[in-house]
């Protein structure tokens, strides 16, 4: 019997309501394991794990390795450790250490302590590389063949190593005696060759793309994003093959820095789960720190307004125009500093560049400066306001708009340059430093024309 319904969150509670347990069986069978997992990550506990038991015992691994890594921590507190071990032992490496790193000490050494001693050894051994390092990414369940190999033994080999995943046969890795990479051949490249006696040698790719474990798992990101593959080996110092990283691994990686530098940019500390299983007290923790300095840096505008005291009062029209004139300023600030952040982060940029970075945001700021000057400009003789007055608040806005593009996209640099993330170069902080500046550009200049033109 085949599941005619698609498998979603309210067919799947109204079968267990109704205790249907032969639907759903049918269901779970014709559904993929991803859209299961995405499901037991959406409801109760209690239901997914009620669930999660009427799955076959072959598609309970590849499930549980879907979940989220919160849902993961749930599961394993609640599961029996006979079947928290079968799980933890049917688990790919990297998926495998990527929860075990997250839990805390006491739990994992205990999983461990339960498991077989190959999935324990293997388990330690990437445990031991540093934290987001390649290392912790790496899958080393990998099928090597010889040079002096044929294309038919090459194929004799695959069919009796039945215990690897369908990743791991994208790319075979031919290494020598001293197990050292010195080629690779893809399995479409194996599958195509004829005749069959034709030695692996003859047909493998000498010049290899590596990884190096030690290194951070960033720099993955950036050679999967240069060659366009799906996996690539990982080797030691020595050219020793460890074991490779696959796509859907540095994917994960590229989506946690994304969200850090986007978190960071907003004026905040990065999350480390997501916004409902991050604590109410880590969510203000993360957020009261850089609000507060940046409330503390707003009594800088406020003193820089009390010092010009004097001339608001003379000229009490400056006031009703300085919100957009220090809001220009930030928004070009801003614009250029998501830009550069962006360009550095996925290596577009280099530190070299600077200067010619900052040439181009000259130009731009020019052409925007000028085009929201003359919009300026014209709305204060639209209300019939002093000449002078759109005089003031043109020049003002052009002079801000191009010194907040100069700033925006000079500060990543800095940061860089200091071993700081540039994604700390965040929108209010940019926003609180055009405040201060905005006020004593717009004031000077407003009292520059006055003189001059009274």
């Amino acid at each position: 019997m085949k599941s005619t319904l698609a498998i979603t969150k309210e067919v799947v509670l109204d079968f267990l309501e109704k205790q249907d347990y032969i639907n759903l069986r049918v269901l779970f069978r014709d559904s993929e394991d991803a859209d299961i997992a995405e499901i037991f990550c959406e409801i109760s506990l209690f239901k997914s794990i009620s669930l999660f038991r009427l799955l076959p015992r072959l598609r309970r691994v590849e499930v549980f390795a879907h979940l989220d890594l919160e849902r993961q921590e749930d599961f394993i507190m609640e599961l029996p450790d006979l079947l928290v071990s079968y799980l933890i032992n049917g688990m790919e490496p990297d998926d495998r250490t990527r929860l075990l790193e997250k839990l805390p000490g006491e739990i994992r050494d205990k999983i461990l302590s339960q498991v077989n001693p190959e999935t324990r050894q293997v388990a330690w051994k990437l445990l031991s590389y540093p934290p987001s390092s390649v290392g912790r990414l790496m899958s080393s369940d990998f099928l090597t063949l010889t040079p002096d190999m044929t294309v038919k033994e090459a194929f004799q080999k695959i069919r009796w190593t039945k215990t690897l995943s369908d990743e791991s046969l994208t790319y075979l890795y031919v290494v020598n005696e001293r197990e050292e990479l010195i080629g690779e051949v893809s399995l479409t490249t194996l599958v195509s060759t004829d005749p069959l006696s034709v030695s692996v040698d003859k047909i493998m790719r000498k010049s290899v793309v590596t990884l190096d474990p030690s290194h951070p798992e960033t720099e993955a990101v950036q050679v999967f994003r240069k060659y366009d593959r799906s996996c690539f080996p990982v080797v030691s110092e020595k050219g020793k093959l460890l074991g490779f990283v696959t796509s859907d691994d540095v994917f994960d990686v590229a989506e946690e820095e994304a969200t850090e530098d986007i978190h960071q940019f907003g004026g905040h500390g990065a999350l480390e789960d997501s916004y409902f299983q991050t604590p109410l007290h880590t969510m203000i923790q993360k957020r009261a720190g850089w609000l507060a300095l940046l409330f503390v840096g707003g009594f800088i505008s406020c003193a820089t307004l009390k010092a010009y005291e004097d001339v608001i009062s003379q000229w009490s029209f400056l006031v009703f125009f300085l919100p957009i004139v220090s809001a220009s300023g930030g928004n070009s600030g801003t614009q250029a500093a998501s830009l550069i952040i962006r360009g550095l982060s996925i290596k577009e940029l280099s530190e070299s560049e600077v200067l010619k970075v900052l040439s181009r945001e000259v130009v731009i700021g020019f052409v925007l400066g000028s085009i929201l000057a003359f919009i300026g400009y014209f709305r204060a003789y639209s209300w019939g306001l002093d000449p002078k007055i759109g005089l003031i608040l043109g020049v003002s806005v052009w002079v801000l708009v191009l010194c907040g593009a100069m700033a925006g996209s000079m500060l990543p640099f800095l940061f860089k340059k200091l071993k700081l993330d540039p994604a700390v170069v965040s929108s209010p902080f940019i926003s609180t430093c055009m405040d201060v500046t905005g006020i004593i550009i717009y004031i000077n200049i407003a009292g520059f024309i006055m003189s001059r033109f009274s």
